[in-house]
C-alpha cells in the first residue's frame, strides 16, 4: 500500500464509522435468533471490526502485521496488567458519576448495556453470563484492540508515542458514537495504549479491556446507583475509587518504568520507535495528524451520527 499510514488508517476508521453507525439502525428485535442475540452480535462486531482489519493488514502487506504485536505477554507484565485494569475501571467509575450527574439520561442511554437494546437477563443462569461475557465483552476486547492499538497505534507511532497513543484513543472514543461517555473512551484508549506500549502485546491490552467490558456489564450500574444517592454511601464509593485510582495510577507506573528498565538492559528491539530529528516536535506531530482532511473528515462523522442518533 503506497497511501501514507497517516491517511491509511483515518480510511479505516472512516469505513468503521460508517459500517457501526449502519449496525446501530439494526432494530433491536432483529437481533434475536430464535430468542438469542448473541451470535448476531458477535456476528456485527467481526463484519464492523475484524474484517476491515483483516482486509487493511492484506494490503498492508506481512511485515505490517508482524508490528501489531500480537504476541503473549511475559509474566513480568502480569501485576501491570492487573493494575492498569484497576486503573480503567476506577477511572471511569469517577468519571462515569460525574458525567451521569451532570447529564443523567444521556449518560444511561448511552451504556453499553442499553445500546444493545437487548434484554439479555444477567442473573438467569450461568451460560446465559458466559453468553454475554462473549458477545459484549470478549468480541468487542478482541476486535477493537486490533484495530485500536493494534493497527491505528503501529501507523501513527512513526509520528511519536504520545501521538499515536492520543490519536488511536481519539479514534476508539469515537467509534463508540457517545458524548456522554467519550471521556471515559478516551481515557481508557490511552490507558489501553499504554498497556500495549509497555508490555509489548496486544493480548495483554485485550485482557485489561476484557475485564473493563465484564466491570461495565456486570458491575457499573451498582456503582453510579451508589454514587448519585446523596447519602455517606455515595462519598463512600466516591472515596473507595479515588483511592484506588491513584494506588493503581502509582503501581502501574512503576511496573510499567521496570519493564522499560528490562527492555534497556536487555537490549529489546526498539527500531519500531521514530526518529526525534525526523518526526519534529510532538505537538506539530500531533496536531498535523488530527487536523489532517481525513482525519477531519471522522470527527465530521462522529459528530453528526451521535447528534442524530
Amino acid at each position: 500500500m503506497k497511501i501514507k499510514p497517516t491517511t491509511a488508517a483515518p480510511l479505516l476508521l472512516i469505513v468503521v464509522l460508517l459500517l457501526t453507525a449502519a449496525g446501530r439502525l439494526i432494530p433491536a428485535a432483529k437481533l434475536a435468533v430464535n430468542g438469542s442475540p448473541y451470535l448476531s452480535v458477535i456476528v456485527i462486531q467481526l463484519l464492523i471490526f475484524a474484517l476491515p482489519a483483516v482486509f487493511y493488514c492484506t494490503l498492508r502487506g506481512k511485515e505490517f502485521r508482524r508490528g501489531l504485536r500480537i504476541r503473549p505477554f511475559s509474566l513480568s507484565s502480569v501485576i501491570l496488567i492487573v493494575s492498569a485494569s484497576l486503573l480503567i475501571i476506577s477511572g471511569a467509575g469517577l468519571i462515569g458519576a460525574g458525567m451521569s450527574a451532570i447529564s443523567p439520561e444521556a449518560f444511561s442511554s448511552s451504556s453499553p448495556v442499553a445500546s444493545a437494546g437487548v434484554g439479555f437477563g444477567r442473573g438467569s443462569g450461568v451460560f446465559d453470563g458466559l453468553y454475554v461475557v462473549t458477545a459484549f465483552a470478549l468480541a468487542p476486547a478482541i476486535t477493537e484492540e486490533v484495530l485500536f492499538r493494534g493497527i491505528m497505534l503501529t501507523e501513527y507511532t512513526g509520528r511519536g508515542i504520545f501521538c499515536a497513543v492520543m490519536v488511536s484513543s481519539l479514534a476508539f472514543a469515537m467509534s463508540h458514537f457517545s458524548f456522554a461517555r467519550f471521556p471515559i473512551y478516551l481515557f481508557s484508549g490511552i490507558v489501553l495504549a499504554a498497556v500495549t506500549f509497555a508490555t509489548r502485546s496486544l493480548v495483554a491490552s485485550m485482557i485489561v479491556h476484557l475485564l473493563n467490558n465484564i466491570y461495565v456489564i456486570f458491575f457499573e450500574d451498582y456503582v453510579i446507583y451508589l454514587a448519585k444517592r446523596q447519602n455517606v454511601s455515595s462519598v463512600l464509593i466516591l472515596f473507595i475509587l479515588a483511592c484506588l485510582f491513584f494506588i493503581a495510577a502509582i503501581v502501574t507506573s512503576f511496573e510499567a518504568s521496570s519493564l522499560y528498565k528490562t527492555y534497556g538492559k536487555t537490549n529489546a528491539d526498539s527500531s519500531y520507535l521514530p526518529d526525534r530529528k525526523k518526526r519534529g516536535s510532538v505537538l506539530k506531530a500531533f496536531s498535523e495528524s488530527v487536523f489532517s482532511p481525513v482525519f477531519l473528515a471522522a470527527v465530521v462523522i462522529f459528530v453528526v451520527v451521535t447528534y442524530i442518533t
